[in-house]
């Protein structure tokens, strides 16, 4: 046992990786990229509220409250197939109407979670303009975007390797093995944000029903002759 023991720690030392200026051997490096195009299946748009002066039919006005409007949105949000576990609220506040009165009146913003474009468009169709100030998408994502990554980065590597085998094949070689790999995906993983991004159901929405991503890696092969 003792004997096996020495033999097994002598295989293991054997295979300790050396560092890269260490290596006395010729190497080819190459770079390998690609892209994912990637259909989010969450989607967060905000809806932001204020309360407004409703003119009566003697030019008297009332405030429309909060409360009124929300109701009328959320009524929107779920007949658009969205449960209230989605919607959260990102922020409430005031604000005041110089130009009405002097009065602060309130407003809300809401975060609905939708999962196709469709919902989204159905949601714009039917809401209610009125005290409405904006609808945004202010993020795309995907559920299964770790498994996409994954996919993106090993579609990066054999496009390294094809690169290498075709530059060795050229010149004579062959490669042997990585002993350097680094990554140089630039981008965060995970999801695409936009900041303010309004909503019109025009062309400017085609860059959004897609998550782009790339992924870059840098390779560095030993190669021996054939």
């Amino acid at each position: 046992m003792k004997h096996y023991f020495v033999l097994l720690t002598v295989l293991m030392l054997n295979f300790i990786p050396c560092k890269a200026d260490d290596i006395n051997a010729p190497v080819i490096e190459v770079s390998g990229s690609a892209v994912m195009n990637i259909v989010p299946d969450r989607i967060t748009v905000e809806i932001g509220m204020e309360e407004y002066y409703k003119q009566k039919v003697f030019g008297d006005s009332t405030i429309v409250k909060l409360s009124e409007i929300e109701k009328d949105v959320r009524k929107t949000l779920q007949e658009a197939g969205v449960p209230d576990s989605l919607i959260v609220v990102s922020d409430l506040g005031n604000y005041r109407n110089r130009e009405v009165s002097a009065t602060f009146l309130m407003a809300k913003r809401l975060s609905a979670t939708v999962e196709d474009f469709d919902q989204i468009d159905l949601i714009a169709d039917k809401l209610n303009r009125k005290g409405i100030s904006n609808f945004n998408i202010v993020k795309i994502d995907n559920s299964n975007i770790g498994e996409y990554n994954r996919q993106g980065l090993k579609g990066a590597l054999d496009a390294a390797r094809e690169k290498a085998e075709l530059i060795a094949a050229n010149e004579g070689l062959k490669i042997m093995m990585p002993y350097e790999i680094v990554e140089t995906t630039n981008e965060v993983p995970g999801y695409s944000a936009f900041s303010n991004v309004a909503y019109d159901g025009g062309s400017g929405m085609e860059n959004m029903r897609r998550i782009v991503r790339r992924y870059s890696v840098k390779v560095r092969y030993i190669v021996t002759t054939l």
